[in-house]
């Protein structure tokens, strides 16, 4: 039985709190209490603060003993701390104390004294109906009567009251189940960050016809799921779930949801996070796996009144993890008086795979995939291909192999023309599997972008992804990509806004901005987003990159040559610092060191995969100019993603008019500049 409910009690009314607990659990509540003595023994401790945790509502069984009682003061301390919702039961009068009066501050209680016990059951019943207690029927049947009391004086901790329109302070839902981390592409792992360096207030300067307006939104972030059961290095369930939350949660049109995945923190309260992110409300939850068993208890938080929303456990088999997810949202759903169409029910489902051990492997895989080292993303494929063993019909893994082969291009691991077409055949796979799945319809789009070069068809598939999520800030960043290849600049900065405020925790976002503004010569603009960028992540590879870019930008050349220098010690001679580097030693003369390091580019071929861009630009600031086409059109022919996001008619000026030069962007079918 599902343990929803704490009850902290003394010692000398146990009598009467066992028949009424008796009572609770015949109506189908699940009842926590200490039935077998262990406040009288030395283990008092963690089988309490456990029992506490799971469960989503202490009722608080009040009387001359209780009040008294340490071991009440500090469960009800622990409850508190917790934001749990509390319900106070007066077995009859009391004065409350001190050490209890600042916990039970406005919030309303229940009189269960001798000679009304059936009117204060039925309105106890009610009372955890409205915070989300589950019943067989007899629970809520009624209106609460009499013994319901108005608030005790204070504030209020209890949900907060629907609006005349029908529109809760804050939003929705918490939909458990398969976690997944979905951050496609290329170059940052997620080193975590504080909470305040996370917060990034980017608005919008106007919307695009793709792009649903935001400002009216409700908002919502899910916090990292808590594993309050015994870990394991295979665990990975708690660990991933809050990722499938937010993909889920983030169909709802009517809901912005803003990814929380690095708020990682747990002495940060659901307040300081919801704040640092500026949204309305936290989804918050737990999980518990045990011999077979999974219990998840899931919270959403009002930010403004820092009071529960909504709180409910759920418990079933691990193999019954699915069927929970839909379960919770469904409910979940319910109380905030949320209908789930039945597109978007049929959209989540297919989201999930029949099998618990694909699941599992795919968790892996995923985590594996983030490491964003070689030998890890080969291992992510490993284990994608292990669940397809499992469950052929998971088309997240599909899109998992997809996006490890796109993220080895993407760092110079695998030469495109092996990886890319491997990822568009799993794509392929995938949207054939499930053609209502966002973060394939994404990927595609990027691959169509980038190795097919093919304009309309990657705008359609970015649309598409963003029509079935429009909350995925990864299709966001990447559609703000093609925006400004296409020299769509003012689209590319509205997608790209959007992504930043979606996910203002990933200094990828902030990448996106800073190359719009540097396509822009906006300098001082993105020399201000580069510096965001390395306060998030300053272990992300391009930060510094485009710091030095924006100082060369303005002018400040010895100060570009001094970041190129720090990048390159920093993050192992990655070959964007040593182009950057003969970019500013060519600026200032040095031409014998310019040449010093294009040779090294040149070497580094025997061991590494150098993308031919790299060695074009070598070439072209040792003054070879056939040398640099003839790399160009190489990248042409190997499909090197290096190609952009920058425009390479402005990296490339000097060959502007060479018939060689501007054949290449012919056939590219590169978009013209904008005057």
């Amino acid at each position: 039985m599902s343990a929803e409910v704490f009850v902290s009690y003394a010692r000398v009314d146990r009598s009467r709190v066992l028949q009424i607990v008796e009572r609770m659990r015949s109506a189908g509540v699940g009842v926590w209490i200490d039935e077998g003595g262990i406040h009288g023994a030395s283990l008092w401790g963690q089988e309490i603060v456990d029992a506490i945790d799971s469960a989503c509502v202490m009722v608080l069984m009040l009387s001359d003993a209780s009040i008294t009682s340490d071991n009440v003061v500090k469960e009800l301390s622990i409850a508190s701390e917790d934001k749990k919702p509390i319900l106070p039961v007066y077995l009859h009068q009391a004065e409350i104390p001190k050490s209890m009066r600042y916990q039970l501050a406005g919030i309303q209680h229940i009189e269960f004294y001798k000679g009304n016990e059936e009117a204060a059951f039925r309105s106890m019943c009610a009372a955890l109906s409205r915070l989300g207690v589950t019943n067989n029927g007899e629970m809520g049947a009624g209106e609460p009567v009499s013994p319901i009391v108005p608030n005790h004086q204070g504030h209020s901790s209890g949900p907060s009251a629907r609006s005349k329109n029908g529109i809760w302070a804050t939003a929705l839902l918490g939909m458990v189940v398969i976690g997944l981390l979905m951050a496609l592409v290329l170059r940052s792992g997620d080193t975590p960050a504080t909470v305040l360096d996370q917060v990034q207030n980017n608005k919008p300067s106007s919307t695009s016809d793709s792009i649903e307006p935001q400002e009216n939104k409700t908002s919502l972030a899910v916090i990292p799921f808590r594993n309050i059961g015994p870990v394991s290095k295979d665990n990975f369930l708690a660990e991933g779930m809050h990722e499938e939350i937010d993909a889920m949660l983030s169909m709802t049109p009517s809901l912005l949801v803003k990814n929380a995945s690095r708020m990682k923190d747990t002495t940060l309260d659901p307040k300081a996070i919801g704040q640092a992110l500026g949204v309305d409300s936290v989804l918050t939850g737990t999980v518990r796996q045990a011999k077979g068993q999974l219990r998840v208890t899931v919270k959403l938080v009002d930010i403004k009144t820092e009071t529960n929303i909504w709180a409910k456990t759920f418990d079933k088999t691990e193999s019954d993890v699915f069927s929970m997810q839909r379960e919770i949202a469904q409910s979940v759903a319910e109380g905030l008086e949320l209908e789930l169409g039945q597109m978007q029910k049929e959209q989540q489902a297919k989201r999930q795979t029949k099998s618990l051990e694909a699941y599992n492997l795919y968790l892996q895989g995923r985590k594996m995939w983030q490491t964003r080292t070689r030998e890890a993303m080969r291992g992510s494929i490993e284990k994608f291909e292990l669940a397809l063993a499992k469950d052929p019909s998971f088309a997240l893994a599909h899109v998992g192999i997809a996006d490890a082969y796109n993220q080895l291009v993407g760092y110079h691991y695998a030469a495109p023309k092996v990886a890319s077409p491997k990822a568009e055949q799993e794509l392929i796979r995938a949207l054939d599997l499930n053609p209502h799945l966002s973060e394939a319809y994404a990927s595609y789009a990027d691959i169509k972008l980038y190795f097919r070069w093919d304009w309309a068809g990657s705008e359609e598939a970015f649309k598409k992804a963003i029509s079935i999520n429009p909350n995925y800030p990864e299709a966001r960043r990447w559609y703000s990509h093609f925006l400004l290849i296409s020299n769509r600049h003012q689209e590319a900065h509205e997608q790209i806004d959007i992504g930043i405020k979606l996910k203002s925790s990933s200094p990828l976002m902030y990448y996106g901005k800073a190359v719009i503004f540097l396509r822009n010569q906006k300098f001082d603009s993105a020399k201000e987003i580069s510096k965001k960028m390395i306060s998030v992540d300053p272990n992300y590879v391009m930060g510094l990159h485009t710091l030095a870019l924006s100082e060369f930008g303005l002018g400040n050349v010895n100060e570009t040559l001094k970041l190129a220098n720090e990048g390159l010690q920093k993050f192992n001679n990655y070959s964007e610092y040593m182009v950057t580097k003969m970019m500013a030693l060519n600026s200032l003369g040095k031409s014998e060191e310019v040449k010093l390091i294009r040779n090294d580019l040149i070497k580094r071929q025997e061991t590494d995969l150098v993308p031919s861009m790299m060695l074009a630009r070598g070439e072209y600031y040792v003054g070879n100019m056939d040398g640099a086409i003839s790399n160009l059109e190489q990248a042409y022919e190997d499909r090197n993603i290096q190609l952009f996001p920058f425009d390479p008619r402005q990296l490339f000026d000097r060959l502007n008019g060479n018939p060689r030069f501007d054949a290449i962007w012919e056939k590219v079918g590169l978009p013209e500049l904008n005057e």
